[in-house]
C-alpha cells in the first residue's frame, strides 16, 4: 500500500525548504502534497488520500491547532506533526490533547526531520494494519451470528442449570442423540476460563464477541491441537467452561501447561488478561458440584491475575457431611433474579440427597442455620427487614419441623416463595456493591478506567465484579462508564463555554480524537454539532 505526505505552511520558502532538504528517496511516500493554509489543506484531504500531515501552528484564518481537530473528525487514522516556531508550552499541551504524532521546533536539522517522516510513515502502517485487523474482526462477528447458538451447548447449559436430569436414561439418550462420545458412568473434567480484564475499551457487543474468539481459540489449544475430546460453553454470565470428555488424553500434553500457553495466546492476541480453573476429574453426574467447585475457586483468588489454579484433592471423610454440599450463594442468585422454579429443583434434589443419606438432627440443623444465615444476610445487603416479609413467627421453626425431612422441605420451599414474591412486588433493587460501585465511577470520571480498581473498592474478583455489574444493570462496566463520561461531557457542552478538546480531558479522555468519534457514536453528532444545538449559552 502507498502512502502519501501533505505538507501544510503559510510560508512557501519553507514548504520549499522542506521539499528540497529531505531525501525522499530514502522514504517511502508515494506522493507529497503543499498547502499554504488550512483551507487549502482540507480541500486536498478531501480530494485525495493523505496518511501523514506535516503542519506549521501559526497560520492565518486557521491555525494548525484548528486543522487538526479537523482532521480527527474527518480523517482520524491521518498522522500529524507540527513544525513551529513557537516554543509555548499552551500551544504544546493542546497538540499533546489532540493527540499530534509529534511537536518539532523550527529550525531543525533535515536528518531530524527525516527521522520524524519515517517515524510517521511507520505509524501510518500500523494503523492500517489496525484497520485490517478490524475487518477480520468484522468477519469473525459475522461466523459468530451464523454459528450460534449450538444445540450441544445448549444441552451443556440445561444439564448444568438443573433444566435437564442426571438419570443416566436420560444422559445416555442425550449422548446418543448428540453424539458426544459419553456414557452416564464417564468421567470428565471441568476448566473454567475468566476473562478479568480486557485491553481495549470494548463495548458489551465487542466484549460478547471477543469472548467467542476465546471460546475457539481454548477449544483449538486443548481439544484440537491435542486431539482430545470434548466442548467449551460460554454460560449465560458470560462465564467460559471447557468440558474435557476424555481427561486421560490430556496427560500427555500436560493440562496446566497448555493453560499458560493459552493465557499467553489470548494475552498477546486477543488483547485480554484471564485466569483458568482445572477442576479435578469427576464423573459425569458430578458436572454441577463441579462447576460450583470451580466458581468457588475463582472467587477466592483475589490477588492473582492470568494465572492457573488446580482444584485441591480434598481429604477423604469418614462420614458425608450433606449439609455442607449445598451451596447457598446459588439459591441467592435464583432468588434474586426471579427463578424460583430452578430454584424448587435445586431444593428438591438437595433433599433427596438428605433422604439418601440417612442424615440426622445434626445434619438437618446444620442446614438450618446455613440457610437462615444466607437468607438474612442477603436481605440486610437490600435493606429489608425480614418481618417484611414474613412475620416473625413464621420464621421460626414449628414443633416437630426439625425432626422430619418432608416438613423442613415445605418450610424452606415456603419461605424462599414468600421471599420470591415479596421482591417482585417491590422490584428488582441494585445491590449495595454494584451502588458503590457506581457511586466510585461518577467520582472519579477522570481518571484511567480500570476494573481492577473498581473491584479493589469491594473486594471482589474483578471477573466476577463484571458478571455481577452486568446482570444487575444490564450494561458491562465499560458501558457504563462511556454513558456516564458522555452525559457529563453533554451537559458540559450545554452549560459552558469550555473547549471541547477541555472538555474531552474533564471526562477522562486525553485522546480527543477517540472522544470526538465516541460521543458521535453515542448521541449521532459531533461534540461541535451538539454543543451548536443544544448549548444555553
Amino acid at each position: 500500500m502507498s502512502y502519501n505526505l501533505l505538507i501544510v505552511d503559510d510560508e512557501e520558502i519553507a514548504i520549499r525548504g522542506i521539499v528540497k532538504g529531505i531525501k525522499w528517496d530514502e522514504l517511502k511516500y508515494s506522493e507529497v502534497y503543499t498547502a499554504m493554509d488550512a483551507e487549502e489543506a482540507r480541500a486536498i484531504m478531501e480530494s485525495k488520500q493523505v496518511h501523514v500531515v506535516l503542519s506549521d501552528i501559526d497560520m492565518p484564518n486557521q491555525n494548525g491547532l484548528e486543522l487538526l481537530e479537523w482532521i480527527n473528525e474527518h480523517v482520524p487514522n491521518c498522522v500529524t506533526i507540527f513544525l513551529t516556531g513557537h516554543a509555548d508550552f499552551k500551544y504544546a499541551q493542546q497538540a499533546v490533547q489532540l493527540a499530534s504524532f509529534n511537536y518539532l521546533l523550527k529550525p531543525i536539522d533535515h536528518s531530524l526531520l527525516q527521522q520524524a517522516l519515517h517515524d510517521a510513515y511507520v505509524k501510518a502502517e500500523e494503523l492500517a494494519s489496525l484497520d485490517s485487523i478490524r475487518a477480520t474482526y468484522d468477519q469473525f462477528y459475522q461466523q459468530w451470528q451464523l454459528e450460534r447458538p449450538l444445540l450441544i451447548e445448549r444441552f451443556w447449559h440445561d444439564l448444568i442449570h438443573y433444566r435437564q436430569s442426571l438419570a443416566s436414561a436420560y444422559l445416555q439418550s442425550a449422548m446418543r442423540n448428540y453424539s458426544i462420545p459419553l456414557e452416564p458412568e464417564s468421567e470428565i473434567q471441568l476448566m473454567q476460563i475468566s476473562v478479568e480484564q480486557w485491553r481495549e475499551e470494548w463495548s458489551a457487543r465487542d466484549e460478547e464477541i471477543m469472548t467467542y474468539a476465546i471460546k475457539n481459540v481454548a477449544e483449538e489449544f486443548f481439544l484440537t491441537n491435542t486431539k482430545a475430546q470434548g466442548h467449551c460453553i460460554q454460560d449465560g454470565q458470560g462465564i467460559l467452561y471447557l468440558i474435557i470428555y476424555h481427561p486421560e488424553q490430556l496427560r500427555e500434553a500436560g493440562i496446566e501447561k497448555l493453560a499458560y500457553s493459552f493465557i499467553e495466546h489470548c494475552r498477546e492476541y486477543l488483547h485480554c488478561h484471564l485466569s483458568c480453573y482445572i477442576g479435578k476429574i469427576i464423573p459425569l453426574t458430578a458436572i454441577r458440584d463441579g462447576i460450583r467447585a470451580l466458581q468457588q475457586l475463582e472467587k477466592q483468588n483475589v490477588t492473582q491475575s492470568c494465572t492457573v489454579r488446580l482444584e485441591q484433592e480434598t481429604s477423604s471423610r469418614s462420614e458425608p457431611l450433606v449439609a455442607a454440599a449445598v451451596h447457598f450463594p446459588d439459591w441467592i442468585v435464583l432468588l434474586e433474579t426471579g427463578k424460583l422454579t430452578q430454584l424448587n429443583y435445586q431444593i428438591d434434589s438437595y433433599f433427596d440427597k438428605l433422604q439418601q443419606a440417612k442424615v440426622g438432627y445434626h445434619e438437618l440443623m446444620a442446614f438450618y442455620f446455613g440457610f437462615m444465615n444466607a437468607i438474612l444476610q442477603w436481605l440486610q445487603t437490600k435493606g429489608v427487614n425480614s418481618t417484611d416479609v414474613m412475620a416473625e413467627q413464621d420464621w421460626e421453626l414449628k414443633d416437630g419441623t426439625i425432626k422430619s425431612l418432608v416438613r423442613l422441605k415445605a418450610w424452606t420451599t415456603t419461605v424462599c416463595s414468600q421471599i420470591s414474591g415479596y421482591m417482585n412486588a417491590e422490584g428488582k433493587q441494585v445491590s449495595n456493591v454494584v451502588e458503590k460501585v457506581q457511586q466510585y465511577m461518577l467520582a472519579h470520571l477522570d481518571e484511567e478506567f480500570s476494573r481492577e480498581r473498581l473491584a479493589e473498592q469491594v473486594y471482589l474478583n474483578p471477573a466476577y465484579l463484571s458478571r455481577l455489574f452486568r446482570r444487575e444493570t444490564g450494561l458491562s462496566l465499560t458501558d457504563y462508564m462511556v454513558k456516564l463520561r458522555i452525559n457529563k461531557a453533554k451537559e458540559l457542552l450545554e452549560n459552558s463555554n469550555e473547549k471541547v478538546s477541555d472538555i474531552a480531558f474533564e471526562v477522562g479522555y486525553a485522546n480527543f480524537s477517540h472522544f470526538s468519534k465516541l460521543f458521535k457514536k453515542t448521541t449521532g453528532l459531533t461534540p461541535q454539532e451538539y454543543r451548536k444545538s443544544y448549548g444555553k449559552i
